[in-house]
């Protein structure tokens, strides 16, 4: 089928309104260090683009720059923003001279020029988890502001994160992907997409009628402002996407069950939800949970709870473990599927809609998992549980944490930390290192080298020890360090020199 790219990206561009301005204001947040918000940057992995993040405002446009950096040869980035920013932000990809992507179609490196631009709109900030910038998170950044005009009344922040993850939610649901701001390398379906549409740019470009990814985004981006397969801008990309589609299922014969689902849910896509709905779902209620030892250190764990109900309709559940999310389910139940056993924590659920209205959390739940018991039988016979056969004393902390840094780039330096040998009634297997609370590794010496940090940055270290039986210590004194650019490698007193 050939497609009249010329007609149809002359309609598009008709029809494209342009709900939103770039606000090129500098500034943002104040002292107190610095964290990172790190990622990658896809559409073919984008090398040598610059970075841009901003605040996002309540009208879901760009606000304050926060901070500014380049992708690297496969795409990732890490931009420092101050310490103190919390709530929505934007990560915004631009091309520049030299930046280019990779292209899944030719497998050839394309410019990406100053035209080309991609963004992704973060509800919550949160410096562990890395953001995706790609084709889909664009057209979700474009989809944010006609969400927020249908809602009645004053935009607050909180109103303004619901917003945010309806549209990322409703950009994964038309193309098959649970999470748009995830790595695309996570996920099959993801990467099928981005090949989908890069032949669409290829394609584009056969007939002449562009030399950037503009036309084809602003074909995506006008089908989802409004999902609706009568609307003739929706016919417009269904007709190119599939075109492509076909195409790349004929370079690739592997991906045909893959871009068939996708291609059955974009010609065939779920009806928007009501965005001007406010009404969030009832607290998930009655929370329990149900403890499995998976072996003698760890444990699974199974919740259930009460279903929430709404004006509309609940869409999910997000679960959250000592205050981190940790999963998302449709249903009134989740399992996490390994925990560690005899450590106390703290579970709470948190119900939405598809408009993007989330619920209070529950009532937290204090669960504490059990160590596998080892009452055997003999001859059919249960014998007395064995547990005060076991290794049950935890080692001592480790002591004397201490670290030195090296500078490995203009912008990232390695910590190398040591400590004090722990103790233990057995013996002591290992230590975990843990950085700003998350584990980073494990090792067998008393030593450990974190390879590469954001330079300029405070992070916090600990240490536990282990020993065969699964006990672990308690964690050390917490070490804060800022490597510098340039570190004498000196330690005073657990103290990096400057």
């Amino acid at each position: 089928m050939c497609i009249p790219w010329k007609k149809h990206i002359a309609a598009a561009l008709l029809l494209l309104c342009l709900p939103f301005i770039l606000i090129g204001c500098g500034g943002g947040g104040g002292g107190g260090g610095t964290r990172v918000v790190s990622g990658v940057a896809v559409k073919g992995p984008i090398a040598g683009a610059l970075v841009s993040v901003y605040r996002l405002q309540l009208d879901g446009s760009r606000g304050a720059l926060l901070g500014t950096g380049t992708t690297g040869t496969t795409g990732d980035y890490a931009v420092k923003i101050p310490a103190s920013i919390t709530g929505p932000i934007v990560v915004t990809v631009t091309g520049q001279p030299g930046a280019t992507y990779l292209s899944e179609s030719t497998n050839a490196p394309v410019p990406f020029t100053a035209a080309d631009s991609f963004s992704a709109v973060v509800d919550n900030f949160n410096p562990d988890v890395p953001v995706a910038v790609t084709p889909l998170t664009e057209a979700a950044f474009e989809k944010l502001p006609l969400i927020l005009q249908q809602k009645p009344g004053t935009i607050t922040p909180e109103v303004l994160q619901g917003a945010v993850v309806a549209a990322n939610a409703q950009v994964g649901d038309l193309f098959n992907v649970t999470d748009i701001l995830a790595p695309p390398a996570d996920s099959a379906t993801y990467q099928a997409n981005l090949a989908v549409i890069d032949q669409m740019i290829v394609d584009s470009k056969a007939g002449g009628t562009v030399t950037n990814t503009t036309a084809v985004m602003t074909v995506i981006n006008q089908a989802t402002s409004d999902v609706n397969p009568a609307a003739p801008a929706y016919q417009t990309f269904v007709d190119v996407f599939t075109t492509a589609a076909a195409q790349v299922v004929a370079a690739d014969p592997a991906l045909a069950a893959t871009v068939a689902n996708i291609t059955q849910q974009v010609t065939a896509p779920p009806p928007e939800p009501d965005f001007s709905d406010v009404t969030a779902p009832s607290v998930p209620g009655a929370l329990s949970a149900t403890t499995y030892a998976v072996n003698s250190s760890t444990s699974s764990v199974v919740l259930a709870w009460q279903a929430s109900s709404d004006n509309i309709g609940v869409a999910g559940y997000d679960v959250y473990r000592d205050g981190a999310k940790v999963g998302t389910t449709t249903t009134a139940g989740f399992t996490d599927p390994s925990v560690i056993s005899n450590v106390t924590y703290s579970y709470t659920v948190v119900a939405f809609d598809a408009a993007g209205n989330f619920s209070a959390a529950s009532a937290p739940l204090s669960v504490k998992p059990n160590q596998a018991s080892l009452s055997v039988t003999v001859s059919g016979q249960l014998s007395g549980d064995l547990t005060s056969h076991l290794d049950l004393q935890a080692p001592t902390a480790p002591g004397s944490l201490s670290a030195v840094t090296a500078a490995i780039s203009g912008t990232n330096s390695s910590v190398t930390l040591s400590w004090g040998a722990a103790t233990d009634n057995v013996g002591v297997s290992g230590y975990e290192v843990f950085r700003n609370g998350v584990k980073i590794g494990s090792t067998g010496t008393r030593s450990f080298v974190d390879a590469s940090v954001a330079s300029a940055t405070t992070y916090s270290y600990t240490v536990k020890a282990y020993d065969a039986a699964g006990n672990r210590s308690s964690a050390s004194a917490a070490l804060a360090v800022t490597p510098n650019q340039a570190s004498l490698g000196v330690t005073v007193g657990g103290q990096v020199s400057p």
